[in-house]
């Protein structure tokens, strides 16, 4: 009678682990979504597709932003937000998700890098057609952006429109003697290349401020970037036309250096003139890459 009764309690267990099994696998739904991230200068946003699993809405929404974090598992896409973010809460009311992060969060070092979390977090949830809004906030605070502004409910951004940017150019302070940061709102069309569009800012601030860090009548013939360095070559008014001085030629140096090296994908720069490479500009060997001069930043 014992035997009996075990046997009996040890099917019924059985019974109820495999119903609860089975409900658990009914519940869990797949699906395809899309992820934002940044190609490799960050001049546009694209997407990839992955697929996630969930058993409610909430986890929908946490686990499709834990799998943008985890990166692209591509060579040619950049992850703009810090791998270290955690989710500390994020709720969808009246279909406006309201999503906080960790202070982690804020440590892309470029305007244009945070934008482009702030808009891969926003596209990646409101694909979702229940969500209309985004609203993201950095450990119960608001985010501020370059303009001053804390940003407030996102919608999904327009990807295939120019979108405005800020771009850091560095500029001689009155004596020549530091470089002094420019924030600039520039707009900037897709696959267009930031490093360029930085570089022709810095002939037109150079023409039009009087700084003469761009000699007169030298032409950015051509830009690229490769592991790294952004080669920028000039026409050879970039030499010939220079006013010369060892401190003239480090503000037109490390002015686009230091403009340059502010996107995260650029750690040199390296000079050719007519496409190719030159011994000396002045006092300076301009035969290998610059790197970044910390100590010529005025603060």
């Amino acid at each position: 009678m014992k035997k009996t009764y075990i046997c009996v309690l040890v099917f019924a267990i059985i019974a109820i682990l495999a119903g609860c099994s089975v409900r658990s696998t009914e519940t869990i739904k797949k699906e395809e979504i899309k992820l934002y991230y940044g190609n490799l200068d960050n001049s546009k946003i694209e997407w990839i597709i992955r697929p996630i699993q969930y058993s409610n809405e909430t986890e929908k929404y946490s686990n499709a932003l834990k799998e943008l974090i985890n990166g692209p598992y591509s060579s040619d896409m950049i992850r703009n937000i810090n791998e270290n973010t955690k989710i500390l809460s994020i709720q969808n009311r009246d279909s406006i998700i309201y999503l906080d992060l960790s202070k982690e969060f804020l440590l892309p070092s470029s305007d244009i890098s945070q934008m482009n979390a702030i808009i891969t977090i926003t596209n990646t949830l409101t694909q979702f057609n229940e969500i209309e809004g985004v609203r993201i906030t950095v450990a119960g605070k608001s985010i501020v952006s370059p303009s001053g502004e804390p940003y407030k409910v996102l919608s999904e951004f327009n990807l295939a429109k120019n979108r405005k940017i800020n771009i850091r150019l560095y500029l001689p302070d009155d004596n020549a003697e530091y470089l002094l940061p420019k924030v600039k709102e520039i707009e900037i069309g897709e696959g267009e290349s930031i490093g360029q569009r930085i570089l022709e800012e810095l002939i037109q601030e150079s023409n039009e401020g009087g700084y003469g860090i761009i000699p007169k009548g030298a032409k950015l013939i051509s830009y690229s970037e490769d592991k790294g360095i952004a080669t920028v070559n000039f026409s050879k008014e970039f030499i010939e036309n220079h006013q010369g001085g060892s401190t003239g030629e480090t503000m037109t140096i490390y002015s686009i250096v230091n403009s340059l090296t502010e996107l995260e994908n650029i750690t040199g720069v390296l000079f050719l003139i007519e496409g190719e490479k030159r011994e000396n500009l002045g006092h300076y060997s301009i035969n290998e890459p610059f790197r970044r001069a910390e100590n010529l930043i005025k603060q």
